[in-house]
């Protein structure tokens, strides 16, 4: 009974020893700035970390952002080593002597909203608003293996015109119109789908043309499809030709 006591006590003691070791090995993130976990696409973020307590294991510490370059300001400057990068994903070399980091992150959150003009109809579409980070950081070996995953700050673009058209679509109730607006909405007609929707929420109820209307929005989406069409098989004609 003594024994098995005493086995656990050493297990015990080796497992915190092991814990305790692990924890003071961490790499240590300070951060001067704000990092607001929603933006606008096109705002301008400025901010600077300071990296140590550096594990002697790593060769490597690489910096990756989703954030754009922007005027004359590098994407990182490490001012502390006189390095600077424009590249989004950034490996820096670091060794035993290496004992802080500091860089200065600086630059803009990319835009979302995409406009292609047909003519006279202009589609509005938007990419994705999640998914994205001020900064990822991580630490590997020559080999490449990672040794430590340090952190990932993310970041939500806000689109003010999105959340205006959802707060319209809360207001209707016919489920038909609701989900016919939301349609034409992602489908890049967002002009014409907040003007119908504006039209609907202020009326309360579609006047008696309101199929004159839906008519003219269906040809319209139908013509612009079959301009897309002829656009892109003439394109695929002419390369197809060698005339590049």
């Amino acid at each position: 009974m003594k024994l098995s006591k005493g086995v656990n006590f050493l297990f015990l003691s080796m497992f915190l020893l092991l814990f305790l070791g692990s924890t003071a090995s961490a790499t240590n993130i300070e951060i001067s700035g704000q990092t607001q976990s929603q933006v606008l696409e096109g705002q301008v973020i400025n901010y600077t970390l300071t990296v140590s307590n550096i594990p002697s294991a790593a060769d490597y510490i690489s910096f990756d952002t989703d954030l754009v370059k922007t005027g004359n300001f590098h994407l990182y400057n490490f001012t502390n080593l006189n390095i600077t990068s424009d590249n989004n994903k950034f490996d820096l070399p670091v060794n035993e002597s290496t004992k802080s980091i500091i860089v200065n992150i600086h630059g803009q959150i990319p835009q979302i909203t995409e406009k292609t003009q047909y003519g006279r109809v202009t589609l509005i579409t938007y990419k994705q608003s999640t998914g994205y980070a001020y900064d990822r950081i991580t630490l590997t070996n020559s080999n490449g293996d990672l040794i430590e995953s340090v952190e990932t700050r993310p970041f939500e673009i806000s689109n003010p015109e999105v959340e205006s058209f959802r707060e319209q679509m809360n207001k209707i109730d016919d489920p038909f119109f609701k989900n016919y607006l939301q349609d034409l909405h992602d489908k890049g007609l967002v002009t014409e789908s907040k003007t119908l929707a504006d039209h609907l929420t202020e009326n309360d109820k579609w006047p008696s043309y309101w199929w004159l209307i839906l008519g003219a929005i269906i040809g319209l989406i139908i013509g612009v499809i079959i301009g897309v069409r002829i656009k892109n098989g003439s394109e695929e004609e002419v390369l197809n030709d060698g005339s590049f």
